[in-house]
Parts: C-alpha cells; sequence; structure tokens
C-alpha cells in the first residue's frame, strides 16, 4: 500500500508543478495589457507599399504598383493551380 501511495502523491506533485507553470505571472510583467488608442507596435503597410522581396520568385512590381502586385499574385496563383499544370 505505501508503494502504490507514494506513486500517487508522486503523480499528484508533478501535476501540480507542470501546471503551475502555465499561467502568466503579471509581476513578472509576461501579462500583455491592451488599451484602447494605445498600440505601441508597428504600424501595417499595404503588402503592394513594399519592394518584392528576394522569395518572390522573379515577379516584379514597384513599391506602390497595385496592379503590378495583383499581376503578380494572380500569376503565383496560375502557377499554383493544378488544373493549368497537368495540361
Amino acid at each position: 500500500m505505501t508503494i502504490s501511495r507514494t506513486l500517487v502523491v508522486a503523480a499528484l506533485l508533478g501535476a501540480t508543478l507542470s501546471l503551475s507553470a502555465c499561467g502568466d505571472n503579471e509581476k513578472l510583467g509576461q501579462a500583455t495589457t491592451y488599451e484602447k488608442g494605445k498600440y505601441k507596435g508597428k504600424p501595417d503597410t499595404r503588402p503592394y507599399e513594399n519592394a518584392p522581396s528576394a522569395y518572390s520568385n522573379g515577379s516584379t512590381w514597384n513599391a506602390g504598383d497595385r496592379t503590378g502586385w495583383e499581376n503578380a499574385v494572380k500569376n503565383r496563383q496560375q502557377r499554383q493551380n493544378e488544373y493549368n499544370r497537368a495540361e
């Protein structure tokens, strides 16, 4: 009886310790508080306002060129279309 009781106590102690690490502690500064109108992150930009990255697979558009960006996205989608690739 004492071995099984010891195992049960050890299991409960292990579960208690593992679950105690799951919460955010405000004293440690881990909890994020959001206030209305106080966003301090990077402002979002429209996707076509950025220049093409190195991973754009050769598609070219100029920063701010919305139609060029839309055409590049459409071409990429067509290259991924299995019906077009099968023919």
